[in-house]
């Protein structure tokens, strides 16, 4: 009877933790938060899949994208940072050359119109290949980083479940670092809460924000 007894719990248990993996596994894809206005980018024309999202999460934690294959995207953009570079001044590069800035947050950039901190890129899915070809960033060139993806045992079979084919073009590239950037959404502040009827302000923020 009390080798039963115990079965059963187990079975609910392991049962328990099926389910809760189930969860944390499913990918809802991009969901437009409460308060958010529409998004800048046109996301009709890249869909984001669980897929596409995970190809440009490995893309951007490669060093492949580099000219001598030790920088990252994550490098600069550090996500227990803010997906900023912190203890610097300004962005270390390839060899460990110096930027002139630092490297701006990735959250909340499907309703950035501008990119940058002077705004010189108007479009998510062209702002990789500044930091890709400049040359105290990652030091390389688009053609190069294709040419190193196409000789990996990896991406061929990562492009295709994620476009239908193997072809590894710039295109395919590009859009894939867009749907993970674009999944990178901070909603989560205590304005947020506030707006959602989540939280109250204390008094002391409520005479803040009159301030403001």
């Amino acid at each position: 009877m009390k080798r039963n007894h115990f079965l059963v719990i187990g079975c609910f248990l392991a049962g328990l933790v099926a389910c809760q993996k189930t969860v944390i596994e499913a990918f809802e894809g991009f969901r437009q938060p409460t308060g958010f206005p529409q998004p800048a980018y046109r996301l009709a024309d890249n869909p984001i899949t669980q897929q596409g999202f995970e190809l440009g999460r490995s893309l951007f934690y490669d060093p492949i994208l580099s000219a001598n294959n030790t920088i990252s995207c994550g490098n600069c953009h550090i996500q227990t940072s803010g997906f900023t570079q912190h203890g610097h001044s300004v962005s270390h590069g390839i060899n460990d050359l110096l930027g002139t800035r630092n490297s701006p947050p990735i959250m909340n950039l499907a309703w950035q119109p501008k990119l940058m901190w002077d705004g010189g890129i108007f479009d998510l899915d062209l702002q990789p290949l500044a930091p890709i070809s400049n040359h105290v960033e990652m030091g390389e060139t688009m053609d190069h980083v294709l040419e190193k993806l196409r000789q990996t045992t990896k991406y061929p079979g990562l492009f295709k479940s994620a476009f239908g084919t193997e072809e590894i073009t710039t295109t395919r590239f590009l859009k894939a670092l867009s749907q993970f950037m674009l999944m990178c959404i901070s909603d989560h502040s205590k304005y947020d809460s506030v707006l959602r009827q989540q939280a109250q302000y204390t008094s002391l923020e409520r005479s803040e924000e009159r301030r403001v």
